[in-house]
């Protein structure tokens, strides 16, 4: 069976000037209403992108809000199920228990997957929403969505642009630290000292050498380096000063996680641009593989609310 995952990431707009635009009020609507109207006139109806090789359509469409127990509105959201699939190659269907040659498909055929996702927008003048995204095994459908947002805003007005990106990624990775098991560590520099390319028999110059030192079963490292982590999440120092090597000069720390089922591998030299991502496999109820939608929007709700407090968007 295919893991189920979630990608999460902030959205906003923005204008000719790289303003970021209040989401309830683009141009007289809400961005939610534009993509909502913009996907009901294309609902189960394919659009083909020959340059892309892809074919898309929407499938099932909830617009909807949460209130509280006074009927106050918390946020609004748009919960989408989206078919897409790629084609341009032949290619056969085989049986994997006898190894029968089932269905031959054809160069214009596409393999087509459903996917859900879903946007939200906190009550009240906001200019970042929350973007959930479902994936399964190594498939998802980010670029495909955000190419036809950007579409869909461009025929409105031609200056404005859909923008997407990493949320909360140092809340995250902080509590990676504190709630997942540390298996190992991964200490690597990029760049190897010509003296010390020529005692490990490589040539000088070579750009393309990763040189790792790796740290299995680090018994007691999150304990003793506990105020070193906290100050770099707190941006008080870098990752040279947690961890320091004589005559190594580190371009990157990584650290492998077990985080449930899974393992997760940080690192932080990138971690502002760390796209935070969980299986929700064992969450949701499965037909045919795939997430039964209304099991699908319950979890992507929990996430989406998740990130809507923990960024103080709602209470």
């Amino acid at each position: 069976m295919k893991s189920i995952g979630v990608s999460t990431y902030e959205f906003c707009i923005k204008n000719s000037n790289n303003q970021n635009l209040e989401l309830h009020d683009i141009l007289g609507q809400s961005i939610l209403e534009i993509i909502n109207n913009a996907a009901t006139i294309r609902i189960n109806s394919y659009d083909n992108d020959p340059g892309g090789e892809t074919v898309f359509s929407y499938d099932r469409l909830i617009l909807a809000d949460k209130r509280n127990e006074n009927n106050q509105k918390i946020y609004d959201y748009l919960a989408m199920r989206i078919k897409t699939g790629e084609y341009g190659v032949e290619t056969e269907l085989v049986d994997s228990q006898t190894g029968n040659i089932t269905y031959t498909r054809g160069e214009r055929e596409a393999d087509v997957m459903p996917f859900g996702c879903c946007m939200f927008v906190p009550a009240g003048e906001h200019t970042k929403g929350i973007f959930a995204f479902q994936s399964i095994g190594r498939y998802g459908i980010v670029t495909i969505v955000k190419k036809y947002i950007d579409a869909y805003l461009r025929r409105i007005d031609n200056s404005l642009r859909f923008v997407m990106g990493p949320v909360m990624p140092r809340e995250y990775a902080s509590k990676l630290f504190e709630e997942g098991i540390l298996k190992s560590i991964r200490i690597i520099r990029y760049n190897i000292p010509d003296d010390q390319a020529e005692r490990y028999g490589l040539d000088r110059g070579i750009k393309e050498v990763v040189e790792e030192r790796v740290i299995r079963r680090p018994g007691g490292f999150l304990k003793n380096k506990k105020n070193e982590i906290q100050r770099y999440f707190n941006r008080e120092c870098g990752i040279k000063e947690i961890i320091q090597l004589d005559n190594f000069e580190m371009d990157d720390l990584k650290f492998e996680f077990q985080n449930g089922r899974r393992v997760k591998t940080l690192s932080l030299k990138n971690i502002d641009n760390l796209v935070i991502s969980e299986d929700i496999t064992e969450d949701i109820i499965l037909e045919n593989g795939h997430p039964a939608f209304e099991s699908l929007v319950t979890k992507l709700s929990e996430i989406g609310e998740y990130y809507l407090l923990a960024k103080g968007a709602i209470v």
